[in-house]
């Protein structure tokens, strides 16, 4: 039997999902949701909190994991914080490669939080069986990965089911609101653009025990391992380029050129991923971003978003322009986690429509490219890495399949494929 691979695993498993009905919502709908959760982790724990809070018609109807126990530590918050809207029997928690398609095939909105190699596979899933999805970001980590979404994403349009985007801060009202000012045009053109991004690191280390493989220490570790998370850059700093790319009103960068390293974490245990990145991307009329992001331990963190235009300045993350118009966002910043949460269900609810996949997929390309440049040394166009044929699946998704360690990439001598 051959084994299954990202791009071959749903084969097999898909067709048991078309014998669920769609669900459509063309028209305002009131049934009960069954919400699914594939990914039991913080971020994912959290996505189903949020999911429970934004609506009061909703049930949490399964969970999936691919070990036991984030999926044992994710129910027992939630059963403290929805204790009223938990409803899932032993025979609907799934643990494996497969949980995901169970999980998937026994409720109408699924919530899709797993290490970013999953995600092309797991929206495939979705989009087959006709269910309304939450993804969160990023959405690959390999060109191949990023080309899967856009397609599922277009097919989920042409159906009526929802996707959207765990890029929360397209749903932050004060940054929703600073937004509009710039596509306006309240500082005029935008010319120049910078973004940072500095961190400590994030992801604890679970140390290899007895009898683990390969996959399994990957697995537990997979925020160290660009095959799995995309790099810090994809899975973290994604968010950044978002931003940029939505004050570009969705135009994304022609040419990138990067650099990049591990200075501060250098042992083996951490992997082969970057702790520190540092791009220039360039856009078709000229427009220049500036982008740095850094995870080093012991270091000072800073964020700063800012856009200059020919009429003035923007500084994103306080909602202030300055220059002939200006002005500041006067209130709180708003739960963008909830947000982005409570406009779905809202739209679902009301039959209005909502797809995120376009420019999920691209910002996440937007980092790819920035990441391979970086590792490569070499500048890279849009369409080059639109096209890469880089895939960074394993050849298959089994727990003996073996996992060399990959080497730490090494610019003017790894290779962009």
């Amino acid at each position: 039997m051959t084994p299954p691979t990202r791009r071959t695993f749903i084969k097999s498993s898909a067709a048991a999902s078309l014998v669920f009905p769609a669900i459509n919502f063309a028209k305002p709908d009131s049934r009960k949701l069954k919400v699914g959760l594939v990914g039991c982790g913080g971020r994912g724990t959290g996505a189903a909190n949020q999911a429970l809070t934004a609506d009061s018609n909703v049930t949490l109807h399964a969970v999936g994991d691919i070990f036991p126990e984030p999926l044992e530590k994710s129910l027992k918050t939630l059963l403290k914080v929805q204790p009223g809207k938990i409803d899932i029997p032993k025979s609907r928690q799934h643990i494996g490669w497969d949980a995901y398609q169970k999980v998937i095939d026994s409720c109408d909105v699924v919530l899709l939080a797993t290490p970013p190699q999953f995600r092309p596979l797991h929206i495939e899933a979705a989009v087959e069986a006709k269910k309304h999805i939450f993804a969160e970001k990023p959405v690959a980590v390999d060109a191949p990965g990023v080309r899967s979404v856009i397609a599922s994403a277009t097919k989920a349009k042409a159906q009526g089911t929802f996707v959207v985007s765990g890029l929360c801060w397209r749903y932050e009202t004060g940054m929703q609101e600073v937004m509009k000012r710039l596509h306006d045009g309240q500082i005029g053109e935008i010319q120049a653009m910078e973004t940072s991004r500095y961190g400590r690191g994030v992801a604890k280390l679970a140390k290899r025990q007895p009898g683990w493989s390969d996959m399994e220490y990957q697995l537990r570790n997979w925020y160290y391992y660009t095959w799995l998370s995309g790099d810090f850059i994809v899975e973290m700093f994604v968010h950044e380029l978002d931003k940029m790319a939505w004050a570009m009103k969705d135009q994304y960068p022609v040419h990138c050129i990067a650099s990049g390293g591990r200075i501060a974490r250098t042992e083996p245990h951490y992997g082969h991923i970057y702790d520190h990145f540092n791009a220039i991307f360039t856009y078709a009329n000229g427009t220049k971003l500036y982008a740095g992001t850094r995870h080093q331990p012991g270091c000072d963190g800073a964020r700063l978003d800012l856009t200059h235009g020919t009429e003035g300045r923007c500084n994103l993350m306080s909602h202030t322009i300055f220059g002939k118009r200006p002005w500041k966002w006067g209130k709180t910043t708003t739960v963008m986690h909830q947000l982005e949460h409570d406009a779905m269900y809202a739209a679902l609810r009301d039959g209005a429509y909502i797809n995120n996949g376009d420019y999920m997929a691209k910002s996440t390309l937007m980092a790819i490219m920035a990441r391979q440049s970086a590792y490569t040394g070499k500048a890279l166009t849009w369409d080059q890495i639109m096209e890469s044929k880089e895939d960074l699946t394993p050849p298959s998704y089994r727990w003996d399949q073996k996992m060399p360690e990959p080497p730490v990439a090494i610019p003017g001598k790894t290779q962009f494929v």
